[in-house]
């Protein structure tokens, strides 16, 4: 059953024209579940780590969001996909350049009703697809440690742990409790 509904999912590349409200809410979404384990990991909110006010980060977030989302979407050697499974949007993913010939993997996101089956592997495959295409020789990507399912996943697709890299744009707070890890796409893809 589990493998019949994977196949029935579907990768819309995000065009803003038609998918901007979409996308921006879907990023909201991914950014409160993302703040709720923050809070777990650190035992505190992200805006007493950046020293903000709440007000000003529920402010911040949207608009934030929104230009992360306009630049992800206009990389000409990246994608962003959003996931639909029978005419419901159900998770996104991103990939874009960081550097020559390296990518990287951003915003990768099942919502909670649709995890355990399938679509984040399937999501993951096509991303890093996506990556061989745009001739990419290694992908990095970043997660909170309290994201362990992902890592699972991660390490299963060959991803090893390495060192925050340059074009990271996770908060030099949060860093010591991130995951960094990369992948070397010579090898083929599960």
């Amino acid at each position: 059953m589990v493998l019949r509904m994977v196949e029935k999912v579907r990768f819309l590349p995000v065009d803003l024209r038609f998918h901007r409200s979409q996308v921006v809410d879907l990023n909201v979404e991914y950014m409160n579940w993302w703040l709720r384990g923050i809070e777990e990991c650190f035992k505190t909110d992200l805006a007493t780590l950046l020293g903000w006010s709440k007000e000003a980060l529920e402010s911040k977030k949207r608009d934030y969001l929104t230009i992360e989302v306009e630049k992800l979407c206009s990389d000409p050697h990246g994608v962003y996909y959003l996931v639909e499974l029978e005419d419901a949007i159900i998770g996104m993913g991103a990939l874009h350049q960081i550097r020559e010939n390296i990518g990287e993997i951003k915003r990768m996101y099942i919502r909670p009703a649709y995890r355990g089956k399938g679509y984040g592997k399937a999501l993951l495959q096509q991303l890093l697809q996506k990556a061989k295409e745009f001739g990419f020789h290694s992908v990095y990507l970043d997660s909170g440690r309290f994201m362990t399912s992902a890592h699972k996943l991660y390490r299963s697709f060959g991803f090893i742990e390495c060192k925050e890299y340059p074009e990271t744009e996770i908060p030099p707070q949060l860093r010591p409790r991130w995951l960094f890890m990369e992948k070397t796409l010579e090898e083929a893809t599960k």
